[in-house]
């Protein structure tokens, strides 16, 4: 059976369809939309039956099936694009439309302020932001969950761009009575020992260095915390939890040059450079334009790897 184009479709099916993905029940989708649960769910019917497949797995919360998730992306990029249309003419229904874009927790922490500045002088649009790893941020964009990500792939997803926003440099660092606690007699530290702190399940940077001093030997598994906030994070390694990679803009003054009292760098371990890219929607609107000039304008030198 040939997939109906989207130009074909009814754009309020295609609302339902996004609406139920992001409140996760049909109930709540309706009541967003502001019609009857029976009228939500005969759209979400009349869209499966165009298109031959079912779309959405009535679980709790609702997920798309594989051709759902098809379905999706161009469904968003559909609908902003009406929108953005509609209000140009004076004819939308004056709300804002959803920026949805998914970037790390350090970004967000450090270089995006300036993106946050800018965004709120606009009043035509709402910022969504999704905290992700920067390793699987591209995910949420192929899924069409997010219109742009911040993500170390530089592989553009398929109907996306990408374009390079420069390096954030990570470093080792350790509490130093931690450190001391776990040398052996001839001062070397003891990794298969010594505690780590991550910041998700996801979070595999800690892990990639710690493959620099254990190459050629047996993989080692440290004690590994999990500390899901930025500022907890450091704090965590402040007070001596484990070690963790900090980006050069979090860390004390004086740690890397070995003047702190409390923290010192883990020479073994040494430094990480990520590199990261912007991607977003080839067909995208107005406003993720500005999005993106924004972003670029904040985004990390290549210089400040030398930090």
């Amino acid at each position: 059976m040939t997939t109906p184009t989207l130009d074909r479709m009814n754009s309020d099916h295609l609302r339902a369809l996004v609406a139920a993905v992001d409140h996760g029940t049909f109930d709540a989708a309706a009541d967003s939309l502001r019609i009857s649960g029976s009228a939500f769910s005969q759209r979400i019917k009349a869209l499966e039956r165009q298109v031959g497949q079912v779309l959405l797995a009535r679980t709790v919360p609702v997920r798309p099936t594989a051709a759902g998730e098809r379905l999706l992306r161009l469904a968003r990029q559909t609908l902003a694009l009406e929108d953005e249309a509609l209000a140009a003419l004076g004819r939308g229904d004056g709300g804002r439309v959803p920026l949805r874009v998914a970037l790390n927790a350090d970004s967000l922490d450090t270089w995006w302020e300036p993106v946050l500045r800018e965004a709120a002088t606009w009043d035509d649009v709402v910022l969504q932001m999704q905290s992700e790893d920067q390793e699987h941020t591209a995910v949420l964009l192929r899924d069409g969950a997010v219109v742009a990500a911040v993500t170390d792939d530089p592989t553009p997803v398929a109907g996306c761009s990408s374009t390079p926003l420069g390096t954030m440099r990570y470093h080792a660092v350790c509490a130093s009575f931690l450190l001391e606690l776990h040398r052996d007699a001839r001062g070397r530290v003891d990794f298969g020992s010594l505690p780590i702190v991550d910041y998700g399940p996801r979070d595999g940077l800690q892990r990639t260095v710690l493959r620099r001093v254990t190459r050629g030997r047996p993989a080692i598994v440290p004690p590994t915390h999990l500390v899901p906030s930025v500022h907890a994070y450091l704090r965590a390694v402040e007070l001596g939890l484990g070690w963790g990679m900090l980006p050069s803009a979090q860390i004390p003054p004086g740690v890397l040059e070995g003047r702190h009292p409390d923290l010192e760098p883990i020479p073994a371990l040494g430094a990480a450079d990520v590199h990261l890219h912007w991607q977003r929607w080839t067909a995208g609107t107005a406003a993720l334009d500005r999005l993106t000039d924004a972003v670029l304008r904040a985004a990390p030198s290549a210089g400040d790897a030398a930090d």
